[in-house]
C-alpha cells in the first residue's frame, strides 16, 4: 500500500489498534518497573504516587528532553499544515505532514516506554499533580467553545460567542491540545494500573487525532465524542484505584456534560435521548438514596459548573481583551500618523 493513499479512517482503526497493543506492552514491562523504589502512598490526593522514592538525574534529563522534544516537532507540525493548507482542503487520504506527525508521536511514544523501563520517573517528579489534569480539564473545557456552533452548549441551545472568539479557538486549538495530551503523556511513567492504561489510550488517540490534522475524519463527529468522552472511564477508575470515595463526582459530572451537550452533536432521536435522561435519573437516585447520603448529591454538579463556568470566564478575558484593544487602536493609528 502506498503511504499517500492511506484513507484517514483506516488510520484511525490502527491508532486504536497501536494503542490497545501498547497497554498489553506496558502490562508485559510491569514486573521489570517493579524493581525501583517509588515513594509510599501518600495522603495528599494532589501528590502523585507514582514517582521514585529518590529522584535520577538521568530519570528527570529524559523525560525532560523526550517532552521537549516531542512537543516542538509536533508544534513544528501543525504550523507548517496551518501554512500549507485551509478549511477547503480537507481530505480524506493522509498528506505527508500527517504521516510525519503520526510517525514522531510513534517514535516518542516507544522512547517513552523505553523511558519507563530503564527510569521510571515522568516529569512528574518536579511538578503537581493538578498540573496533568488541569492541562486535559482545559483541553475539553476549550471543546465546548468550539463546538458550541455545531451543537449548542445548553441541550443544543447556541450561545452567541462572537466569532473571533470561537475562530481563535478553533484556529489555535491545536497547538493547546498537543500541550495538554503530550504534557500528560510523559508526565506519568508507563505504570500497568487499569486507571494508566485508560489514560494512555485516550492520549495517543488524541495524539492521532492531532495527527490526521485537515483530514475530514478530524471533523467526524462520533470520532470526536469518544475522545471526549473517554476521559469518563479514566477519571473513575482512577479515583477507584487510589481508593478514592469521589469517583461518582467524574461518573456523573462528566455524564450530565454529555446529556446537557455532547449528546446534541449526534442527531439523535427524541426517545433515545429520553432514555439517557431517565437511566442518569435512576442511576442518580440509587447511588445518593442507597449507596451514598442524599446530601451529597452536589457532587453531579461540581464538574459541570466548573467546565461551563471556566468557559465562560475565557469569554469573558477575551471580551476585555478586544475591550481594550479597541480603545487602543485609534492612539496607535494617532501615532503612526
Amino acid at each position: 500500500m502506498v503511504l499517500s493513499r492511506i484513507d484517514a479512517k483506516q488510520a484511525v482503526n490502527w491508532s486504536i489498534v497501536f494503542s490497545v497493543l501498547l497497554c498489553a506492552a506496558i502490562v508485559a514491562m510491569g514486573g521489570v518497573l517493579s524493581q525501583f523504589e517509588v515513594i509510599p502512598v501518600p495522603d495528599d490526593p494532589l501528590v502523585y504516587e507514582w514517582q521514585l522514592a529518590e529522584q535520577t538525574a538521568w530519570g528527570q534529563l529524559t523525560a525532560w528532553l523526550g517532552f521537549a522534544v516531542h512537543q516542538l516537532l509536533i508544534w513544528g507540525t501543525i504550523a507548517y499544515a496551518q501554512k500549507r493548507y485551509s478549511k477547503r482542503d480537507y481530505g480524506k487520504t493522509l498528506r505527508p505532514v500527517n504521516l510525519w506527525a503520526l510517525g514522531i508521536n510513534v517514535v516518542f511514544i516507544v522512547l517513552h516506554y523505553l523511558q519507563s523501563m530503564f527510569f521510571y520517573d515522568g516529569i512528574a517528579q518536579d511538578l503537581p499533580s493538578w498540573t496533568a489534569q488541569f492541562a486535559v480539564a482545559l483541553m475539553l473545557i476549550v471543546i465546548l467553545g468550539m463546538e458550541n456552533q455545531r451543537r449548542g452548549l445548553f441541550f443544543g441551545k447556541k450561545v452567541k460567542f462572537r466569532k473571533a472568539f470561537t475562530d481563535g479557538l478553533r484556529k489555535y486549538h491545536g497547538y493547546f491540545f498537543s500541550f495538554a495530551v503530550i504534557y500528560t503523556f510523559w508526565f506519568h511513567p508507563m505504570i500497568p494500573t487499569l486507571g494508566h492504561l485508560v489514560g494512555f489510550i485516550h492520549v495517543v488517540l488524541v495524539m492521532a487525532q492531532g495527527s490526521m490534522m485537515f483530514m475530514r475524519v478530524h471533523l467526524n463527529k462520533r470520532w470526536t465524542l469518544l475522545l471526549e468522552i473517554l476521559v469518563l472511564p479514566h477519571a473513575v477508575q482512577v479515583a477507584l484505584n487510589q481508593s478514592s470515595n469521589i469517583w461518582p463526582m467524574f461518573f456523573f459530572g462528566f455524564a450530565a456534560i454529555f446529556l446537557v451537550t455532547q449528546m446534541h452533536g449526534l442527531g439523535l432521536r427524541p426517545w433515545v435521548g429520553r432514555i439517557f435522561y431517565s437511566s442518569f435519573l435512576l442511576v442518580t437516585l440509587y447511588v445518593y438514596l442507597v449507596l451514598r447520603e442524599p446530601y451529597e448529591v452536589n457532587e453531579v454538579l461540581r464538574i459541570p459548573l466548573i467546565e461551563y463556568l471556566v468557559l465562560f470566564i475565557m469569554y469573558g478575558i477575551y471580551l476585555a481583551g478586544a475591550w481594550v484593544s479597541s480603545r487602543l487602536r485609534p492612539l496607535r493609528l494617532a501615532v503612526s500618523e
